[in-house]
This record gives C-alpha cells, sequence and structure tokens, in this order.
C-alpha cells in the first residue's frame, strides 16, 4: 500500500514538472486545457425562480441552476448575476459576474470541478472556486481549498488551505500501455 502512495506521489510530481515545462499549446489536453472558452459567448440561464433587483441590477435565480455558455455548463442551488443598467452606460442587461452557491459543478467537455461556491467574472473571463474543490479529467482528479480557472488561456491553478491546514491532492492514471 505504501510502495503503490509513492508511487502516486511521485507521479503526480513528474507530471507537475512536465506540464510545466511543455509549451501552453500543447497542454490543451492537460489539467484545464478543456476549460480553454469563448466568455463572449451568449448565457442561458434556467432556474426554479427568479427575482430581479432592478435598482441593484442584481437577479438572484434559485432552484436547480443550469447555466450555459456555449459548452461550458454551471449548476447550482443559487446564482446571483449582476448586469449592466441604463445608469452605468453601458450594454444594458450584458452580465458582468455570476456568484453561484450550494452544490456548484461546472464542466467543460471532458473535464469538471465541483466546490462550494464559484464566481465567474465574464469580463474577466475568470472562473475562481472554493470550498473543498475537486477537479476531475478522465480518470485524473486534483483536489484542493480554491481554484482559479483562466478561460482565455485555457490555465488554471488550485490552492490548499490557509497556513497549510489543507493541502492540493492529486492523482494521476498513467496512459494505457500499447
Amino acid at each position: 500500500m505504501l510502495g503503490r502512495r509513492l508511487q502516486t506521489i511521485a507521479l503526480a510530481a513528474l507530471t507537475a514538472v512536465t506540464m510545466a515545462t511543455i509549451p501552453a499549446a500543447a497542454q490543451d489536453k492537460g489539467p484545464f486545457g478543456s476549460f480553454k472558452h469563448d466568455s463572449s459567448a451568449p448565457i442561458e440561464i434556467a432556474a426554479g425562480a427568479l427575482e430581479v433587483r432592478q435598482a441593484e441590477s442584481l437577479a438572484v435565480f434559485e432552484g436547480n441552476i443550469d447555466a450555459l455558455q456555449g459548452t461550458l455548463r454551471l449548476t447550482a442551488d443559487r446564482l446571483e448575476v449582476t448586469y449592466e443598467s441604463e445608469q452605468s452606460g453601458g450594454d444594458t442587461g450584458a452580465i458582468q459576474h455570476m456568484r453561484a452557491e450550494g452544490n456548484v459543478f461546472l464542466s467543460n467537455g471532458a473535464e469538471t470541478a465541483q466546490g462550494a461556491w464559484a464566481e465567474y467574472d465574464v469580463a474577466g473571463g475568470t472562473i475562481r472556486m472554493g470550498g473543498a474543490v475537486v477537479l476531475t479529467q478522465g480518470g485524473n482528479a486534483i483536489s484542493g481549498e480554491s481554484l482559479v480557472i483562466d478561460l482565455s488561456a485555457g490555465t488554471g491553478r488550485i490552492e490548499g488551505g490557509a497556513a497549510g491546514s489543507s493541502r492540493v491532492k492529486s492523482v494521476f492514471t498513467p496512459a494505457p500501455k500499447n
């Protein structure tokens, strides 16, 4: 059992070092590569209920949230959406920011991430997740306390808890032998 754990740790370290030395264009198939995404695509949101707070430029969706933007899908229990208003002088109704809470699940192709909450900066093209985050891609899994994904670059970073309270843990499944 200990030998297998050491193999897993060694493989994770080797994969991390290898990914750091591969050019970004070649990493599209590696971790976070599937999250490369066009954040200017329209966003479609379905939910059990919707409350609009026009004075705050805020829409609150509750119950079985299903938000889609191209191939990117977000599900959650609650979703707050901040949008441009007439007073701001921007594109009225354009979504600026989204915050999802409760059973948050994000997927794009074969890559998925889940956590307690997520924030999507639509204009900046970044997603932050927190609360026991687990990222999976096929048979590979990485867990930590927080995750940041740059959708434009298809890159990301997972971190453990503050002051070493938790660590990033990885399990990588080797490719089958030919």
